[in-house]
C-alpha cells in the first residue's frame, strides 16, 4: 500500500476536528440544524486553511443517510464515497484547468439530472474559481441566481478581489481565517503522538512559524524533517532541512546593527549564505525577527508569548530592546523592511540585501528633538515646580537693590502675583517635558509613550491634571499604569501623595494638540523642509537646473 502524507491522513472528518473555524463550521452547522441551507457559499482565504475540507464536510453532512444532520455519520456509503472522492453526488471541479466557458456549458448541462438515489443534493466544489474566465462566470451567473432543485453550489478560492462582484453577491460568503501559531503546534504535537515520533518541543514551534498560518503547509514540513531525520527530530536538523536562519544568528545580526558595526554585519551575513540559505528565506526569517522586538518593545512579554515565542527568546528580545528608544526601534524597523522590499526586487538579491543592512548599521540614532530642546531650556532654568534639586539664589546688585527700595507696597504686591503667575506657566511648560524624558530613562516604554501624547491642564504640587486621547486615557485608567505613574512622580520630584485627574480628547490613539509627540513632529518637519530648502537653493543643483533646461527634482534624500 501506497504511503499517505500527513496531510491527506489527518484530513478533519467532521465539524468538530476543523482547526480554528469555528465561525464557518458552527454557522454551516446551524443551518444544516435549522433547515436554511442557502444553494450557494463561497469559501475564501489562505491555502492550507480548510476551505475544500469544510465544503466535503458540509456535502457529507448535507448527503448522510442518518441527514442532513451536521454531525455525520462517517460509515454509511453516501460519506465514504464522499471521503474517498468517488461520488456521484458530489462532483469536485478545478477551476484553472475548467475555465473557459465551454467548460462552464458542459457543467450547466449537468445540473438538469436529479442527484443519485440515497443523495438529497447534488454539489458542486468549484476550487480556485477565481480562475475562470470572465465569460465563464458570465456563463455561471444565470444558475448561480436561479439554481436547479436540490443543486448546491460552493465555490472556494485565495483570491476573493479576482470574483466578479456579481457573482460575491449570489453567494452565502466565509472567510477562513489563517491559523494561529499556537493551534499549528497544538496539532502537530497531536499528529507526532499518533505517528509515535520522536520531535524535539522547539521543533513544533519552529514548523508552526514557518507554516506562516497554514495547516497544511505545517503537515507537509512536518512530513519533510521527518523523512530527512533518523529517529529524532532535533532543532538543528529541523534548520538545516528547512533551511532556517538559526535564532542566533538573527539576534547577533540585530544586535551588530544596533551597535553600529558595519563590519560586524558583512561578517555574520557571509557565515549566514555560506551554509547556503537562500535570500529570499533569510529576509523573511529577518524582518519577521525585527516584527518580534517592535512588539517586545511596544507590547512586552506578554505580547511576545501570545506570537507562540519560546521564553528563552522572549527574554532576548526584550534584553536587545531595552535601552532604546520608541522612536529608534520604530525606525529601524521601517528601514529594515523597505530594504527587504528592495532586495526582493533586485536581480541580485545578497548584494542589495548587504549595503541596505550596511546602511541601516551607519545610520545615527534617532533623537527626541523636541525633548533635548525641552531639556535645554529646563536647565536654563532654576526653582522649578518638579525640580529634584534646589538652586542657589543669584545676589542682587546694588542697583536693582536701590530702585525695589524706591517702589511702593501697591507696586511690588502687582509686580509680585504677575511674576508669580509667569513663574508658574513657565513650570508647567517646562518641567512637564522633563518628566517625560525622566520616564524614559526609567525603561517604562508604554507609559512613556502615553505622556508623550497627552497635555497637562492643570500642575500643583501633588496634583496633575492630563488631557489625552482616548487610547492613553484607557491606558491610565488602569490601577496598575496610575500607581506607576504616581511613582515616578514621587521619585521625580520628592513629593508623595500625588493626585492624577484625566480628561479624554482625541479619538482613538492620536496625540493632543500641545503634546510632546506634536511638537516633536512638527519640529522634525520644519527641520527637513528648511534642509530641502537649503539643498534646493545650493549652487551645485542651480548649475545642474541651468545645464538640464525644464527638470526637475524629483525627490531628496536628507542625509542623517
Amino acid at each position: 500500500m501506497s504511503y499517505l502524507v500527513l496531510a491527506r491522513k489527518y484530513r478533519p472528518l467532521d465539524f468538530g476536528s476543523v482547526s480554528a473555524q469555528e465561525h464557518v463550521t458552527r454557522t454551516l452547522a446551524n443551518a444544516i440544524r435549522r433547515g436554511k441551507v442557502a444553494h450557494a457559499y463561497l469559501f475564501t482565504g489562505p491555502r492550507g486553511v480548510g476551505k475544500t475540507s469544510v465544503a466535503r464536510i458540509f456535502a457529507k453532512a448535507l448527503n448522510c443517510e442518518r441527514g442532513p444532520t451536521p454531525e455525520p455519520c462517517l460509515k454509511c456509503t453516501s460519506c465514504r464515497e464522499i471521503a474517498e472522492g468517488s461520488g456521484l453526488a458530489v462532483r469536485e471541479i478545478d477551476g484553472a484547468s475548467h475555465n473557459s466557458v465551454d467548460n462552464v456549458r458542459e457543467l450547466i448541462e449537468s445540473f438538469r439530472s436529479l442527484p443519485p438515489p440515497g443523495s438529497v443534493y447534488k454539489i458542486y466544489i468549484i476550487d480556485e474559481v477565481h480562475m475562470l474566465s470572465m465569460a465563464a462566470f458570465n456563463a455561471l451567473l444565470k444558475s448561480l441566481e436561479e439554481p436547479p432543485p436540490h443543486t448546491l453550489f460552493i465555490l472556494a478560492t485565495t483570491e476573493a478581489h479576482k470574483i466578479p462582484d456579481t457573482v460575491i453577491s449570489r453567494c452565502q460568503r466565509f472567510d477562513f481565517r489563517a491559523l494561529p501559531v499556537r493551534e499549528i503546534e497544538a496539532c502537530l504535537r497531536q499528529i507526532a503522538e499518533s505517528e509515535s515520533l520522536d520531535v524535539e518541543p522547539e521543533v513544533f514551534r519552529m514548523i508552526a512559524r514557518q507554516a506562516d498560518g497554514s495547516m497544511r503547509d505545517a503537515q507537509s514540513l512536518l512530513d519533510r524533517v521527518q523523512s530527512f531525520c533518523e529517529g529524532h527530530i532535533s532543532a538543528s536538523e529541523t534548520e538545516q532541512v528547512l533551511g532556517i536562519v538559526q535564532h542566533r544568528s538573527l539576534f547577533a545580526l540585530s544586535a551588530a546593527i544596533l551597535q553600529q558595526d558595519a563590519s560586524l554585519v558583512l561578517s555574520l551575513l557571509d557565515e549566514i549564505f555560506a551554509i547556503g540559505i537562500d535570500p529570499g528565506v533569510f529576509l523573511k526569517e529577518f524582518v519577521s525577527h525585527w516584527r518580534d522586538l517592535l512588539v517586545a518593545k511596544f507590547g512586552g512579554e506578554a505580547a511576545l508569548k501570545r506570537l507562540g515565542i519560546s521564553s528563552d527568546h522572549v527574554a532576548q528580545l526584550l534584553e536587545q530592546v531595552s535601552g532604546r528608544s520608541s522612536s529608534d526601534i520604530l525606525d529601524l524597523v521601517q528601514l529594515v523592511r523597505q530594504g527587504a522590499d528592495d532586495a526582493m526586487r533586485s536581480a541580485y538579491p545578497k548584494y542589495a540585501l548587504e549595503a541596505v543592512l550596511v546602511r541601516v548599521s551607519c545610520r545615527e540614532s534617532v533623537k527626541d528633538l523636541g525633548v533635548l530642546l525641552e531639556r535645554l531650556k529646563s536647565a536654563a532654568a532654576k526653582g522649578t515646580l518638579l525640580a529634584r534639586g534646589g538652586g542657589g539664589s543669584t545676589p542682587t546688585p546694588p542697583e536693582t537693590a536701590q530702585l525695589e527700595k524706591r517702589k511702593s507696597p501697591e507696586k511690588k504686591v502687582q509686580e509680585a502675583q504677575v511674576s508669580s503667575q509667569a513663574s508658574a506657566r513657565e513650570e508647567r511648560e517646562l518641567d512637564w517635558p522633563e518628566f517625560v524624558h525622566f520616564s524614559a530613562e526609567k525603561g517604562v516604554c508604554i507609559l512613556h509613550e502615553q505622556l508623550r501624547r497627552m497635555v497637562v491642564v492643570a500642575l500643583k504640587p501633588g496634583r496633575l491634571e492630563l488631557k489625552g486621547p482616548d487610547f492613553s486615557v484607557a491606558y491610565l485608567e488602569k490601577k496598575e499604569n496610575r500607581d506607576q505613574l504616581c511613582s515616578l512622580l514621587e521619585e521625580f520630584s520628592g513629593r508623595p501623595n500625588w493626585r492624577i485627574k484625566l480628561s479624554r480628547g482625541n479619538t482613538g490613539a492620536q496625540a493632543e494638540d500641545g503634546s510632546l509627540a506634536v511638537a516633536e513632529d512638527l519640529e522634525r518637519r520644519q527641520v527637513e523642509r528648511e534642509r530641502v530648502e537649503d539643498i534646493n537653493n545650493h549652487p551645485k543643483v542651480q548649475s545642474l537646473k541651468k545645464a538640464f533646461p525644464g527638470s526637475t527634482i524629483e525627490n531628496i534624500k536628507v542625509k542623517e
